[in-house]
Formats: structure tokens, sequence, C-alpha cells
């Protein structure tokens, strides 16, 4: 009689062979559900949840050179949370009934109704808010500066690839990842230019040097210029499906969060990869999200837990 076990990978706290990479510290249970965005701000760094909380964290350093993370802020949200973005005293909250929610560091709150599925991608753009949704939406948002209110000035919903993952703005056109591939919508006519092939689901996008590399939920991973043609196309990583990425600058590094806990590190800007290490035991990195300085970046797991790492080298 055959008996087959499975093993489960264990997490480790030291990568040595790059740079190293050591983990400061993970906070168990930081959320009671998935931490599905983390941004980082003057006031703190910013976690938000299916479990309906925004929370801030505090980093401490320690006498030991340690930082901590001390949770100082717990936000009850109207529901579970899917995207996050902080711009000029702004915090917006993409929720799962459509709806964005959003705080400003003087007081205020306000509630954006437009979208009615999930609100998935945020981002900025000459001051106009862009917003995506799994409803196959992108909505254009304009905060009127007498009445203080912002308002939908403008709704895409042609050629949109299926319920959409990711933004971002490069050059003149905006980039719309979802669950079949990528379209390149042009910011001034609001019209679809170009569908880049392949047509599979987008995990996550990172720019670099004027270039976006867009990340798929198959593992794999293409780097594409800003007029959509492919620079490189690497098969799909051992960690498999790729659902988060972040730039590192000690390195630089592209990091890449996948589906069984594991965090591939590729070296920039040839693009080699480099090693991967297991962040997390049986979670998957929903989110990554680095300092922009002294290579400390975060994790944020499908169990809720959230890490601070940091890369130390040239």
């Amino acid at each position: 009689m055959f008996v087959h076990v499975r093993f489960q990978p264990v997490a480790t706290q030291q990568v040595p062979e790059d740079g190293p990479i050591g983990r400061h510290c993970e906070v168990l249970n930081a959320h009671a559900g998935p931490i599905t965005a983390i941004t980082m701000t003057e006031q703190g760094i910013y976690s938000a949840s299916l479990d309906k909380t925004l929370k801030r964290w505090k980093p401490v350093k320690g006498a030991d050179g340690r930082f901590s993370l001390t949770a100082e802020l717990n936000v009850q949200l109207p529901d579970s949370c899917h995207a996050l973005l902080f711009h000029s005293g702004w915090l917006f909250c993409g929720l799962w009934n459509g709806t964005i929610k959003a705080f400003s560091t003087e007081g205020a709150e306000m509630v954006l109704n437009g979208h009615h599925k999930r609100v998935t991608a945020l981002k900025i753009h000459q001051a106009i808010l862009v917003s995506g949704s799994a409803d196959r939406e992108v909505r254009l948002w304009q905060m009127d500066p007498q009445s203080k209110v912002f308002a939908c000035t403008h709704t895409i919903t042609d050629s949109m690839p299926g319920c959409i993952t990711k933004l971002h703005i490069l050059g003149d056109n905006l980039w719309v990842g979802g669950s079949s591939g990528v379209a390149i919508c042009n910011l001034g006519s609001l019209q679809v230019t170009n569908i880049l092939p392949p047509t599979k689901q987008v995990g996550d996008y990172l720019e670099f040097q004027g270039h976006l590399i867009v990340a798929y939920t198959d593992g794999s991973i293409r780097i594409f210029g800003a007029d959509g043609s492919v620079k490189t196309d690497m098969k799909p990583l051992a960690g498999g499906p790729v659902l988060s990425l972040a730039g590192l600058d000690s390195g630089p590094r592209v990091l890449c969060g996948h589906a069984h806990g594991q965090i591939s590190s590729i070296l920039l800007p040839s693009f080699e990869f480099r090693t991967q290490f297991q962040a997390l035991e049986n979670a998957k990195v929903e989110a990554l999200c680095c300092a922009g300085h002294d290579g400390i970046f975060l994790v944020g797991g499908s169990n809720g837990s959230l890490q601070l790492w940091q890369r130390i080298g040239a």
C-alpha cells in the first residue's frame, strides 16, 4: 500500500543568496481575512482586507535595528476592500459593492457611486481619479473645486478585456488589464486603440524605464514597450501564478508574489531570475508594497498576515 505524503512548504526568514533579504517581523492575523492591498503614506502604512477593515500601521525600529509594526488605526468599511490609492491627502478604497470610499487627511469622508461590482483598480491622472471594476467598466472621476465632491465624468465600456483587474497610465495611454488580457486606451479620445495578446488574466502591472511589466495569473510575464510591442516574453515562473508585483530599489529587483506563498526576485534591467523564497506558509502573496528606499518591502497574505522585509545590498 502506497501512502501519498504531501510536504508543506516552510516559510523562511532569511534569503542569504540575494543581498541578503531578511524578514524583520510578521504580524499574524493582522486582518481576519486576506490582505488585498497595501499602500505607504507619510501618515503610516495602510492595509486593506476582505474582512471589511482598513488599518494603519506604524513601523518602529528597535535597539537591535529590526522593525516591528504597531497598529494605530482601525477603520470599519461598508464592505470588503480590493484596491487602495493615496493621493493629495485623499485615501481611496475600492469596495466589493462597487462604491469607492474616500477619506481625507482633514477628516472629510465621501462615497463615489457608479460601479455595480467590486472596484479592483485605482489610478490618478492629472487630478482625475480613474477606477476599474469587475463590471468591465473604467470610470473617470473629477472633483468639483467648489463643492469638493467627486463626480463621474466619463465611462469607458467598449473593448474592455473582461473583468478589470489592473490599471496603469503610461504616456498618453491607459493600460487596462483584465480577465482576458490587456487593452490600450488613448486618454485623449478615450478609445481603445490596441488589444495585446495573450488573452489570459492579468495579475499585476509594474512600470520600469518607460516599459510595462505585465504578470499573468498563469505565472508568465511579458514586458511591453510604450507602443505595445513585446520586448521580453518570460515563461511561467516555477513559483506558479503571479498575483502581485513590486519594484525594489535595492538591486534593483522585481518582486513577484505567487499563489503558493513564494516570492521570486528578478534582477533589473537584465530581467534575470535571481532566486525564489517561501514567504508564507499555506497562503497566497496577495499584496506587495515597496517603501521606495532602504530595500524595505511589505507582504500581505491571504491568511491575513502582514510581513515587513528588507533587502540589504548594493
